[in-house]
C-alpha cells in the first residue's frame, strides 16, 4: 500500500519518528539516490518537526510565532551554488537556446523573460566574450555565484534539471512550481531553517555547541554590537577583506553544521522559494508551508559577509524584490523520493 505524503507526516508524528527516509512524491518515476547516496553536492535532510522561529526573542517581529513545522524529507546543497556551477549551467543554456545574453545582462529566451544575473555589475564574478561564459580571476573559481534575480536562481533550477535529464519544476512563463517534479528547485523557508539548524534544537546559530558567533565560524562583519559576537576580530573577516568586492569567502571554508550543511549564517545572502510576508509565522500551515499564495517579495536567508551578527542568526528572515540581485546567491533543493 501506498501512503500519501500528508498521510505518512501524520503516522510519523503519531509515533514520535524522526523518519530518515523521503516520502511519496506522486508523478515522478525517475530513480532518485536515497538517502545514502544523495545527488551530487547534496545533503540528505530528514522527514520530521521543528521549532520554526525566534526562540530567544530577540529578532525582527516577523520571526515570530514561534511554530512547530513538519517537513517532508528533502534534498538541499551542500553548498551555496558557485560561479563555475552558473558558469556551466548558463553556457549549456545557451548553448541550447535558452538564453539572450548581452555584455549587461542574461535573459530567459523562453517564457517570460526575467533578468537572471547581472553581468555588469562588478561584484558578479561571471563574464560573457560574446560565445561563452567564464570567470573572474578574484572571487571566481570555488566562490558563491552573486547578483543572482530571484528569477535567475529558479531558471538555473531548470536549466540544470534539463541538463541532467530530470523533470524541471518550474514553468518560466508564469513563475510556478510543480512539486510533483523530480528536478531541482529552491528550498522553502521552512526547507532551508530544517536544514540550517541542522539537528539542533532553540540555537541561534547553525552549531549545537554555543551561541555566539566568531570569525573562526563564519564569514560576516563583527560590529561587537551584539553580546553573542564574542570574536576577538572586528568589521569584515580578515582572511576575505583583500581589497576587492564582494568579500565572498570559498564555499566550505568553515565547519559544517549537523546536517553537513555550510555557511547558512554568512557569505552571501540565499534567495528561497516563498513570497514574503511579515505575518505569515501567524497562520502558516503545519505541514510543509510553502509561502503565502501572492505578493511582491521573496523570502532570502542566511546572513553576509557585509552584514553584523545579528542577521546571520538562524531564524532571521529577509526579503528582495525578485528582480534585484544585490549580494543576492541561493543554494539548491530537491524532493526526496520515498
Amino acid at each position: 500500500m501506498r501512503w500519501s505524503r500528508r498521510a505518512l507526516v501524520t503516522v510519523l508524528l503519531v509515533f514520535g519518528a524522526m523518519c530518515g527516509m523521503g516520502l511519496a512524491q506522486s508523478g515522478s518515476d525517475s530513480a532518485i539516490p536515497d538517502e545514502a547516496s544523495p545527488p551530487a553536492g547534496m545533503v540528505h535532510i530528514p522527514a520530521g518537526s521543528y521549532e520554526m522561529g525566534d526562540s530567544f526573542h530577540e529578532g525582527c517581529p516577523d520571526e515570530r510565532p514561534v511554530h512547530t513545522v513538519t517537513v517532508s524529507a528533502f534534498y538541499i546543497g551542500r553548498y551555496e551554488v558557485t560561479n563555475d556551477e552558473m558558469a556551466e549551467v548558463l553556457q549549456w543554456a545557451y548553448d541550447n537556446g535558452r538564453l539572450e545574453v548581452t555584455p549587461s545582462t542574461v535573459k530567459n529566451a523562453v517564457g517570460d523573460p526575467k533578468e537572471l544575473l547581472h553581468l555588469d555589475e562588478d561584484q558578479c564574478r561571471i563574464t560573457w566574450n560574446g560565445r561563452a561564459f567564464g570567470m573572474k580571476p578574484a572571487k571566481g573559481s570555488g566562490y558563491p555565484c552573486v547578483e543572482v534575480t530571484w528569477y535567475g536562481a529558479v531558471a538555473f533550477c531548470n536549466y540544470r534539471s534539463e541538463k541532467e535529464g530530470l523533470t524541471p519544476c518550474y514553468n518560466l512563463g508564469d513563475w510556478s512550481c510543480d512539486w510533483s517534479a523530480n528536478g531541482y528547485r529552491l528550498p522553502t523557508e521552512a526547507e532551508w531553517e530544517k536544514a540550517a539548524r541542522g539537528g539542533a534544537t532553540g540555537r541561534r546559530f547553525p552549531w549545537s555547541d554555543t551561541d555566539t558567533i566568531q570569525h573562526t565560524r563564519s564569514n560576516y562583519k563583527s560590529s561587537g554590537d551584539q553580546a553573542y559576537d564574542t570574536g576577538a576580530t572586528r568589521g569584515h573577516h580578515p582572511d576575505y577583506d583583500d581589497g576587492e568586492y564582494p568579500y565572498t569567502s570559498p564555499v566550505g571554508s568553515f565547519a559544517p553544521n549537523g546536517y553537513g550543511v555550510y555557511d547558512t549564517e554568512g557569505n552571501v545572502w540565499e534567495w528561497c522559494w516563498d513570497r514574503y510576508d511579515g505575518h505569515y509565522y501567524a497562520n502558516s500551515p503545519t505541514v510543509d508551508p510553502r509561502g503565502p499564495s501572492s505578493g511582491e517579495y521573496r523570502v532570502v536567508r542566511s546572513g553576509r559577509w557585509g552584514y553584523d551578527a545579528f542577521f546571520s542568526r538562524i531564524s532571521g528572515r529577509r526579503h528582495g524584490w525578485p528582480g534585484g540581485r544585490k549580494r543576492m546567491g541561493f543554494r539548491i533543493a530537491m524532493s526526496a523520493d520515498e
